[in-house]
């Protein structure tokens, strides 16, 4: 108690007291040129990338998401201060396939005020994501008639295709493909794999599991037809 009233004592001092007072009203001339005049504060309009959050692991999001447009309400500097850490996402837990409506949030940060939010809600389709085998093809690339010929042996000769179900569908082949001109002798050959469509187009957004193959390469010399010197 004693410690109390020797500290009041101290703050009713006049010259204490008085640097309180300039600095309480500092404080309020700061607040409301901030505000513009006002203490509620100003209003702002961040475009906001949207993003999703909490999207199951058998499922892809196939829709683009939009900007959201987000206004905000309090003072200029706070709105300053945080304008890089605003997010705006949907929250995707327990997702299934089709098209389903969420909410677009904006969690808002200390002193700030979400006035409104467009769109508010947003459509968005999800797809199972689904894994399938599929043989490994190999590409001979500057293939032209010689008598020498290759024998290419891919390893492993099977490998995982994961995609979302309207992916998987569009691909009809995965290919290794290498260059005859680069085989000088029997070699081995890490190459990347391709998934492609019945037009032998690259399937984009594919996951294939392993990336890469092994290609083992011999030379084979085709044998010349009797009678001929």
């Amino acid at each position: 108690m004693r410690r109390l009233r020797n500290l009041w004592t101290h703050l009713t001092e006049p010259h204490i007291y008085w640097r309180l007072f300039s600095l309480a009203l500092a404080v309020i001339l700061w607040l409301l040129a901030a505000g513009e005049g006002d203490l509620g504060g100003t209003e702002r309009v961040f475009s906001l990338p949207l993003t999703a959050r909490n999207l199951p692991a058998d499922q892809a999001l196939i829709d683009p998401l939009p900007v959201a447009r987000v206004r905000l309400r309090g003072l200029s500097p706070i709105l300053a201060l945080v304008e890089d850490d605003l997010q705006a996402f949907i929250d995707l837990s327990g997702a299934e396939e089709g098209r389903s409506s969420y909410e677009v949030e904006v969690p808002a940060p200390v002193g700030v005020e979400v006035v409104s939010i467009a769109p508010a809600r947003v459509t968005v389709r999800t797809e199972q994501v689904l894994a399938d085998a599929f043989p490994v093809r190999v590409g001979l690339l500057d293939v032209y008639p010689r008598a020498l010929t290759f024998q290419v042996k891919p390893n492993p000769a099977e490998v995982l295709v994961t995609a979302p179900r309207s992916i998987v569908a569009q691909v009809d082949q995965v290919v290794a493909y290498i260059s005859v001109d680069e085989i000088a002798d029997d070699l081995t050959a890490v190459v990347p794999l391709t998934a492609i469509d019945q037009a032998g187009r690259p399937v984009q957004n594919v996951q294939i599991n392993p990336q890469e193959i092994t290609l083992t390469i011999e030379q084979v010399y085709a044998e010349e037809p009797e009678g001929e010197s």
